[in-house]
């Protein structure tokens, strides 16, 4: 998992400045690897340094050829973005994203991934509406006489207007605290719960497949279905023999006390 960067941002004016042609498509992952977010390991590094001293100016073929971290520039809009994927290259055809970051303006910025992204809007929304119940519940009266009614929204006491104010840090802080661990049990859970569902299919498929082998070992198709049937066909022989044997008992007592 790539490490959280996403409060950080990077720019570099004096390496920009030591290029007459600016940055470009040509050195963009040259830039991006003056920033932190920069894996040295990676592909791409190893690849440049082996062919530091050869011609070779495409090196997206070779890295293709590897497996591994890689950077790579998925989408470009120059000269003001650019968007880089970190990658793992699992075949040729085939990569895992692990993050992605971009360049707006010659900034460097990792973006947010999609957990992020939608648990704060989670959090954001759910405090709202935890703000206006309970300015709702402030603004609710209630008399043996009229019953539940709300206040005026003129007055100047009522939590209508207050609510106007900004609210306490605190008790924002407090309330963000307990959504976030509520939210991080409930991904547990499933994740817990994938897992172990996961295991099951796997255990089941590994005894399908021991039966399976099982049976193959024991005897032909043929065989396999012929075996059951015989000992099925001596227990209905068996159980119309006791039938008849019954039967003849009763009579012979019925001619006994006749």
């Amino acid at each position: 998992m790539a490490e959280d960067l996403t409060t950080i941002t990077w720019r570099s004016v004096e390496w920009i400045q030591s290029r007459p042609e600016g940055l470009n498509s040509n050195n963009v992952l040259d830039y991006f690897a003056e920033s932190p977010f920069w894996d040295n390991q990676c592909n791409n590094a190893i690849l440049k340094m082996q062919t530091q001293y050869n011609d070779l100016k495409d090196l997206n073929v070779d890295l293709k050829k590897m497996k591994g971290i890689e950077f790579q520039v998925v989408h470009e809009k120059a000269p003001v973005l650019w968007v880089i994927r970190k990658q793992n290259r699992l075949t040729e055809w085939t990569v895992s994203p692990i993050a992605t970051y971009y360049i707006l303006n010659n900034n460097i910025y990792q973006a947010p991934d999609l957990y992020s992204i939608i648990g704060t809007r989670i959090l954001t929304s759910l405090y709202y509406l935890h703000i206006a119940f309970n300015t709702a519940q402030q603004e609710v009266e209630f008399h043996p006489a009229t019953g539940y009614t709300w206040k005026g929204a003129n007055d100047p006491n009522s939590a209508l207007q207050k609510s106007k104010v900004q609210q306490d840090p605190i008790e924002l802080i407090d309330f963000r605290d307990g959504a976030e661990r509520a939210i991080s049990s409930v991904t547990h859970k499933m994740q817990q719960q994938l897992a172990q569902a996961i295991a099951q299919t796997e255990e089941d498929n590994l005894l399908a497949i021991n039966e399976l082998n099982d049976s193959l070992m024991t005897g032909t198709p043929g065989e396999m279905s012929d075996s059951p049937s015989q000992p099925m066909a001596t227990d209905q022989m068996g159980k119309r023999r006791k039938k008849s044997e019954d039967a003849t008992g009763k009579k012979k007592k019925k001619k006994q006390t006749g």
